[in-house]
């Protein structure tokens, strides 16, 4: 009764504050930095058989309009249908997987700062899309996120399963949806590179394509950059497949799935794949060491510390270890699973309750910028980046790497 009321009473301060609060004056967002300004806009195209939203941000001529303000609430250098800038065209493509329950709108300092650094990012929203969308509201309030983080205190697997788990259940624990949207994804960006008339016409570079995404989008990155399902035709004993009790910990072997026995164990890797940084994943293979060993695209993992609402380390250092070079691992201190979604900064609670942002969230989100930028800098524009990838980048950063 009495953690039930202190409970409550956390929950009434927090919303209280909530209401209060400017979302952005929870930590500061870096803004872009690179010598190119930034446009967004909003398209519409079909992946895995509907139509989704998509935005696009691309290097962009000055424009003196007010930045664009996303449905997250997050107002940064975008500016909304501005000119783009054709002078440096063809530029590299990246796409961008959110997370589940996300939304595309969910990560905008990352992608903004791509932009401006002579990236086009492309990034729909999924079809799992509920806390936010490109466009219209959200079926899962801050409030009943903020509400689940407190009850289940702080552990980011029971909030997953009360947010997400009846979803998950009703579509079979099938996520290669994913897969299927995210070559689609590819495709539409293409499509508008080669559509006369569009403003995407000659803008993308189709050799030199990269893809980033965060949680279950680092999941989807993963599998379209190349990691293979190693499933026999005959499922796993009975005891690997207890669907009881799940979370990040405990999840079973995805070859338990009858959609996933006997079939090509590469068939979402897509080969236009050429580079793949990937934020705390959701880490869902079999034979994870063999798997990793027949990756073939550069990778860097980014990961936070913290011990409860992060995703676990050890699946991700298992994918460094066997991966062939060139392979990072970075791992951020004081920093939890939402700390790269600024989207966050709209539950203006995340300065009290989230590691990641209670103190020197400027620091940490530089750290996803400086590496996202230097790692597909490295590898689709084969240029020295601007930071040593190799070496901290803060004092936030602990680095891990082999590139030959």
């Amino acid at each position: 009764m009495g953690r039930s009321i202190k409970v409550v009473g956390l929950f009434a301060a927090f919303m209280a504050a909530s209401i209060f609060s400017d979302p952005l004056s929870a930590a500061k967002v870096p803004l872009p930095d690179g010598p190119f300004a930034v446009g967004v806009r909003i398209l519409h195209g079909e992946i895995d058989g509907r139509m989704a939203p998509f935005l696009v941000w691309y290097p962009a001529e000055k424009d003196p309009a007010a930045p664009y303000r996303y449905s997250t609430k997050i107002s940064l250098s975008a500016r909304l249908d501005a000119a783009p800038d054709r002078a440096g065209a063809p530029y590299p493509l990246v796409l961008f997987s959110h997370g589940m329950g996300g939304c595309a709108a969910q990560h905008v300092f990352i992608n903004e700062d791509l932009a401006s650094h002579g990236y086009v990012v492309v990034a729909p929203d999924h079809r799992d899309s509920a806390m936010c969308h490109i466009e219209g509201g959200a079926e899962i309030s801050g409030a009943q996120l903020t509400w689940s983080v407190l009850k289940n205190n702080f552990d980011l697997s029971k909030v997953v399963m009360e947010l997400f788990g009846g979803m998950m259940k009703s579509i079979g624990y099938d996520f290669t949806y994913r897969g299927r949207e995210a070559h689609d994804a590819i495709d539409r960006a293409l499509a508008w590179n080669r559509e006369p008339g569009s403003f995407l016409q000659g803008m993308i570079d189709p050799d030199r394509i990269g893809m980033s995404g965060h949680s279950l989008g680092g999941y989807t990155t993963l599998l379209v950059g190349g990691l293979p399902n190693f499933c026999g035709a005959e499922p796993p004993p009975a005891s690997a497949c207890s669907f009881q009790d799940l979370g990040l910990r405990n999840i079973p072997n995805p070859c338990c799935l009858e959609y996933m026995r006997g079939k090509d164990p590469f068939q979402y890797r897509d080969p236009r794949v050429k580079a793949i940084f990937v934020m705390s994943p959701a880490v869902m293979f079999p034979e994870l060491d063999r798997a990793a060993a027949s990756l073939k695209a550069p990778i860097m993992l980014v990961n936070g510390d913290d011990k409860k609402f992060e995703v676990p380390l050890e699946p991700l250092q298992a994918i460094y270890d066997h991966a062939p070079a060139p392979k990072y691992l970075i791992v951020l201190k004081d920093t939890d699973h939402m700390t790269a979604a600024d989207a966050t900064l709209a539950v203006s609670v995340s300065k009290f309750v989230l590691p990641g942002f209670r103190s020197h969230f400027l620091e940490k989100a530089q750290a996803y910028d400086a590496y996202s930028v230097g790692f597909f800098d490295q590898y689709l524009k084969g240029k020295a980046p601007a930071i040593d990838l190799s070496k901290p980048v803060n004092d936030f950063a602990k680095i891990w790497s082999k590139e030959q």
